[in-house]
């Protein structure tokens, strides 16, 4: 049995373990397909992945991925302010935010995990 601290992430549904956040965001069957916000903690947010070979939905928290962005975190929050495009409302708008706001660097993060490399495709319970 893999030991917990030698895995990024493992599916719930089919077992395949990711053991670093390289390997879970090269991996071509991990695609990043929204984002649920949590105003209260922008770190407790979670990044949602479809993990195409078994089908299953993953959830990470965005604090597992903070790590990928370097640049300024703004101190307001401007949601359903004029300026804001509300993507944050919305789980499935992956786009980033041009708005100097502290929501704002998350979406910099899911930009940064599209623009990973993806290898190619693996079986399902090919944990290598």
């Amino acid at each position: 049995m893999e030991s917990k601290q030698n895995i990024f992430k493992e599916c719930a549904k089919c077992g395949y373990i990711w053991r670093t956040q390289d390997d879970f965001i090269s991996d071509s069957e991990a695609e990043i397909i929204g984002y649920q916000v949590n105003f209260k903690n922008l770190e407790l947010g979670l990044f949602l992945f479809n993990h195409i070979s078994c089908g299953t939905t993953i959830a990470v928290h965005a604090s597992q991925f903070a790590a990928l962005y370097d640049g300024p975190i703004f101190k307001e929050r401007h949601t359903q302010q004029k300026e804001c495009p509300e993507y944050c409302l919305n789980k499935n708008i992956l786009d980033p935010c041009v708005v100097e706001c502290e929501c704002a660097y998350v979406r910099e993060i899911i930009r940064e995990i599209r623009r990973k490399p993806k290898q190619k495709k693996h079986l399902p319970h090919d944990s290598e």
